[in-house]
């Protein structure tokens, strides 16, 4: 088995104990999973609530940040006020919970500006299933989508120029529509280049990763195209999205993160790093309540 990277820590339960003495914690307010519950939040709230910080999806482009007794409305565009928030402090960022959009912006702010943030992901013990589970819908995980634009933060008003070729970069999960939704809305159509978590959270999860993609692999023509990341794991994410950059050198890469939080974190860092020849295509979904079963593995990335 592959060992996790230096810069990444497992726990079965994260304590306070774990948290950095100079770092503030940013997290969800109230979380809808079971996953989201963390015990050591719930600490910090009750001995010292100037260090962790609470956030409220109000819009899609704005955020209810609820720190101590203050509260405050901030546009997730405004990369100065995102970092005000933590007065430049070391930040631990958890995104089990907080949507892309919302996460997003936040961590491409600190890694822009060259502080050092962490980042927590727990993952889920299992997937609620679908109550009508189809070839291409196993487990019920979005209600809706809210369509394709951009994560705050991540616009592109220039695509690929005309001497560029293109490729998609999907980094595919569970539901197998969602990457055919974005590459359909993309003209001219590029080659696709699909990522697979392997290994994932469990042992059989690539298999359906694969079914539940099968038209999408097929329709596309891309089944002898695959690549593989672990899906815990945002470096290897990085790593492969560079591995394809080294074949494809010419080419500009438009990326869609919709599998593993971890891989869209790892996708996004590939995007902040080299925005010259590449974008992020996201599809916001509106998340089912509910819809993971328990918590696994808790991770710990360092940037």
């Amino acid at each position: 088995m592959r060992k996790p990277p230096l810069h990444t820590l497992r726990f079965e339960d994260f304590s306070l104990n774990e948290i950095f003495p100079d770092e503030t914690v940013i997290t969800i307010e109230s979380p809808s999973e079971e996953r989201g519950i963390v015990d050591a939040w719930n600490e910090l709230k009750s001995t010292d609530n100037s260090r962790i910080i609470l956030l409220r999806d109000i819009s899609p482009d704005k955020v209810h940040a609820i720190a101590g007794e203050e509260h405050s409305e901030i546009l997730l565009t405004d990369s100065a006020k995102l970092l005000s928030l933590t007065n430049d402090k070391k930040v631990l960022l958890d995104i089990t919970s907080l949507p892309h959009h919302v996460w997003a912006p936040i961590f491409q702010a600190h890694i822009k500006t060259g502080n050092n943030i962490r980042v927590i992901y727990a993952e889920p013990d299992g997937y609620k299933t679908h109550p009508s589970p189809a070839s291409a819908n196993l487990f019920d995980l979005s209600v809706s989508f809210g369509g394709l634009s951009p994560l705050p933060g991540f616009a592109k008003l220039n695509g690929p120029t005309d001497e560029e070729d293109a490729l998609f970069i999907a980094f595919l999960g569970f539901e197998g529509n969602r990457a055919e939704r974005i590459i359909n809305q993309i003209e001219p159509i590029p080659r696709v280049i699909p990522i697979i978590g392997a290994p994932g959270f469990h042992i059989n999860y690539p298999a359906i990763t694969v079914a539940c993609n099968r038209s999408f692999l097929g329709d596309f023509n891309c089944n002898f195209d695959i690549r593989y990341a672990k899906a815990s794991c945002p470096f290897e994410a990085y790593d492969v999205l560079s591995s394809i950059r080294k074949d494809f050198p010419g080419h500009y890469f438009y990326i869609a993160p919709v599998g593993t939080r971890p891989h869209a974190l790892g996708a996004l860092k590939y995007a902040i790093a080299n925005e010259d020849h590449c974008e992020i295509l996201f599809d916001h979904p509106i998340r089912q309540s509910n819809r993971t079963n328990g918590r696994g593995l808790i991770h710990v990335f360092s940037f």
